[in-house]
């Protein structure tokens, strides 16, 4: 009896399999994506930026003209301006790259590279409302982290000098509200000193480095060598162990240490650390729509790796 079960079954199924002769595939649906980031000094210089895409392979998948975007804290209120042909510096550098990767990526930015002085300090609430026509709909807030100082290198320095195979501790000050602090830098200079590879083996120019410290009293990290670990797969081995030691002579470094909001963080996971993909939280709700609205006060400085400056140039240590 199981014998004629089993052949009475793989029959069905045959049938089965000789019925599915089509299939038919479903566009996404067409969702408004749109990230706004606020970025500040700690001082005077605030700035805001919104990319607004819709979902890959969409019908209406493309540039995302005529929104309106408005900022407001407090009392005051600002628009955001198109501005389609600065898209790729639209969004924080982590964020540039996904674009990059992704082959036709496509969408529009809106941003104000000077906001009042007055309009927000660090620790203050700012809200944003998008409308996309009559499709879309979204609003949430974000909290702007509290300023904080870096203490290695002093924060008046904006560069100083190390000298050749030198690591930095880095080291700064508590940010009120921050959820995390993130440190970039883009290394210069270093296809020269390993001219001597193959060209395929040279690192890029500039070899960009990404570190986190994800909890807010987290706040020192050593470079380069605690920095990047992610992002030195494929690197030739001397240009690897390199990089545990310090930067080598005459190269240099634009580094970027930020704190970072709660939304921030639930917007950033890095696919690198989820095989299934990237994990993402959203903070912006209502409408055909979704996306983040996350803040970030920021320290640029710029180390040289020359010890012919030594005495010249401030130390970064």
């Amino acid at each position: 009896m199981r014998y004629v079960t089993r052949w009475f079954m793989l029959g069905v199924l045959s049938l089965a399999g000789c019925e599915m002769d089509s299939v038919s595939l479903v566009a996404p649906e067409s969702l408004l994506i749109a990230e706004v980031f606020i970025a500040s000094d700690g001082s005077d210089a605030l700035e805001a930026t919104a990319y607004l895409h819709r979902v890959l392979g969409s019908k209406d998948y493309g540039p995302v003209l005529g929104a309106d975007i408005t900022l407001t804290a407090g009392n005051q209120t600002v628009t955001l301006i198109e501005n389609p042909d600065s898209a790729s510096t639209c969004v924080p550098p982590w964020v540039q790259r996904e674009i990059s990767e992704i082959e036709g990526s496509l969408g529009t930015c809106y941003s104000l590279d000077e906001l009042p002085v007055t309009f927000a300090a660090p620790g203050q609430f700012i809200q944003v409302s998008i409308t996309d026509g009559d499709d879309s709909e979204l609003f949430g807030q974000t909290k702007l982290p509290g300023d904080f100082s870096m203490k290695t290198p002093r924060s008046s320095r904006e560069f100083c000098a190390l000298q050749g195979d030198q690591l930095l501790e880095l080291e700064w000050s508590k940010s009120q509200e921050a959820w995390a602090y993130i440190v970039e830098a883009d290394v210069w200079d270093l296809a020269d000193v390993y001219n001597y590879l193959p060209e395929d083996d040279r690192p890029p120019q500039p070899l960009f480095l990404f570190g986190l410290a994800i909890s807010a009293d987290d706040t020192s990290m050593r470079f380069p060598s605690d920095i990047g670990l992610f992002d030195r797969y494929g690197l030739h081995r001397d240009v690897f162990e390199q990089l545990q030691k310090g930067l080598p002579e005459s190269t240099t470094a634009d580094i970027t240490v930020s704190a970072v909001d709660r939304n921030f963080v639930n917007w950033a996971r890095a696919g690198k650390f989820h095989p299934s993909g990237q994990i993402r939280t959203p903070s912006l709700a209502g409408r055909s729509g979704t996306g983040v609205i996350g803040s970030y006060v920021r320290k640029n400085f710029k180390v040289l790796a020359d010890s012919t400056l030594q005495g010249l140039i401030s130390s970064c240590s």
